[in-house]
């Protein structure tokens, strides 16, 4: 089972956003990142939305059939996991992250603090700089080393 880590955000000076995705196994190391722009001037929740799109697809596109998809941002992971209905204005990309769903053996849904989804917030970031897309397979990338560090460190307390 890997975890996919996720975040989205508004470049509004760009009219942009951007995603990101880490895909790590269950030792904490990062299988692939991605950090991606959008040109579209979205809001945040559909930033984020677009960022749970992004993430199954990338996993697909690499091979990944068992996942727990990780997120912060509480509206959507209820949406997803239909604990309530989303928002009119993103209910056409949940719809389609919910059909993308059936392309795996398992997917999981799960959600995560601001604060614990530091490394997935600093690819983001590196979103902003960038054209079109940057990836990396089985590296971490190293803007974001200590960031995954802490984070297997305070993931293997909560167990």
């Amino acid at each position: 089972m890997f975890k996919v880590n996720v975040d989205g955000a508004v470049f509004s000076s760009q009219g942009a956003v951007g995603i990101s995705v880490i895909i790590r196994d269950e030792e904490g190391r990062v299988e692939a990142a991605l950090s991606k722009k959008i040109m579209a001037p979205l809001g945040a929740l559909e930033a984020e939305a677009k960022a749970f799109e992004a993430r199954l697809l990338f996993a697909r596109d690499i091979g990944i059939q068992e996942l727990v998809l990780e997120g912060d941002s509480i509206t959507i992971y209820n949406a997803l996991s239909e604990i309530s209905s989303p928002p009119s204005f993103v209910e056409p990309i949940i719809v389609g992250v919910n059909a993308l769903c059936s392309d795996f053996r398992r997917v999981e849904f799960s959600h995560v603090r601001r604060q614990r989804n530091s490394p997935a917030h600093l690819l983001v970031k590196h979103a902003k700089g960038i054209v079109d897309f940057s990836t990396c397979i089985e590296e971490n990338p190293c803007f974001i080393e200590q960031a995954l560090i802490h984070d297997v460190i305070a993931f293997s307390h909560t167990k």
